[in-house]
């Protein structure tokens, strides 16, 4: 549970201190969004060899090894520096955001396997409370005392999660993530499977949008009201966590389709109203329908993806992941020209087409299923 807060709190602090990182490297919208595109990149590269370095070492042993990496690369992330200083170290930063979180969801997967009960979501509330949290503090710190002043205060989460970590590595040994042999995979690779993690893809690359982009877009919406700019990501914070705490009780409440189209319908809504007020206020509440609406939507897809490989799961769950890489890491730079050349406006309702769409392939899907 402290890993996801430290996580949360590292994420919170990049996206709160977005505007000051853009201007401390001289990036634009353009540059700043190829930057998420190689920090993205490199989050699916390191998410691809986590399996192979939990075969080897435990995953708490893993976590305190790459959860200083992982406060490093936000310390250099955040310092003064040239562009080509940027692209370095977001690649690191994606690295180390990768490797964390496999491996901690890897470990909070054999935490609720060993307690017996269904408390998976509710590590990730933990994360986005976080995130929430951390991303109104470090915007108030960045503006009024420095982006390294919000490093500092980053540091505390993500100590205690490492002295947590440690207490306890002892109790833990070795255990390999899910291998799926070649065959398998290529097997696996149906046009249904690619359309769902397609359709994941651009949830997650909607979610990094909000997180990335929340911040420019207030300070710019009202240049007065800076040192809070990071309400936009932390309203996206907070109400991402009051869905999904509750989300298994959710999952199992409501058909899981319908929940899929109500909640990617309202993250819609949320990123047509990003596009088109001009209001602080407003544009912090349609953050937060924003966070309401993919809250959950990931957990959804990717249990739809493991459905249609029943003989094996893992399969169909690393088609959906892979194929979900695709728009995660091309929409970045897509939303960064759109931004640059027209407005953030205009490159958040292109999120709101690119959710639309994920909603016609999931109704399209369930409907096949239903004859």
């Amino acid at each position: 549970m402290a890993t996801f807060a430290a996580f949360g709190s590292v994420v919170g602090t990049v996206s709160g201190s977005a505007p000051q990182l853009i201007a401390q490297h001289g990036l634009d919208n353009a540059i700043y969004g190829l930057g998420i595109t190689l920090m993205s990149a490199a989050t699916v590269g390191a998410m691809g060899i986590s399996g192979t370095l939990a075969r080897h070492v435990s995953h708490r042993a893993l976590l305190l090894a790459i959860l200083p990496i992982l406060f490093l690369s936000l310390w250099l992330l955040l310092a003064d520096g040239s562009v080509a200083e940027f692209f370095v170290f977001a690649a690191l930063y994606g690295i180390a955001c990768g490797i964390t979180d496999v491996i901690m969801n890897a470990e909070a997967g054999a935490i609720e396997q060993a307690l017996g009960k269904r408390i998976y979501v509710i590590f990730h509330g933990m994360g986005s409370t976080f995130v929430a949290i951390f991303a109104i503090l470090s915007s108030y710190l960045s503006t009024f005392y420095g982006t390294q002043v919000s490093v500092v205060a980053t540091a505390l989460p993500v100590v205690i999660a490492m002295a947590l970590v440690f207490s306890n590595i002892h109790r833990s040994k070795p255990e390999p993530l899910a291998v799926v042999s070649e065959k398998r995979l290529f097997s696996a690779f149906t046009p249904r499977l690619v359309l769902i993690g397609i359709s994941a893809g651009f949830v997650i690359s909607c979610e990094i949008a909000a997180l990335m982009w929340s911040s420019e877009l207030l300070a710019q919406s009202a240049p007065q009201l800076a040192a809070i700019a990071g309400l936009g990501a932390a309203f996206f914070g907070l109400s991402n966590a009051a869905l999904r705490f509750p989300g298994d009780w959710l999952r199992t409440r409501f058909n899981e389709t319908t929940l899929m189209s109500v909640l990617m319908l309202v993250a819609a809504i949320g990123f047509a109203g990003l596009a088109l007020s001009e209001g602080f206020v407003a544009n912090v509440a349609f953050f937060a329908l924003v966070g309401m609406g993919v809250a959950i939507l990931c957990p959804c897809l990717f249990a739809m993806a493991g459905r249609e490989t029943p003989h094996n799961r893992a399969a169909g769950l690393s088609v959906a992941m892979l194929m979900a890489g695709i728009p995660r890491i091309v929409m970045p730079t897509v939303i960064g020209a759109i931004a640059q050349i027209y407005s953030t406006r205009v490159a958040f309702g292109l999120c709101a087409v690119a959710l639309i769409c994920a909603l016609v392939v999931v109704r399209r899907l369930a409907k096949h299923d239903a004859v």
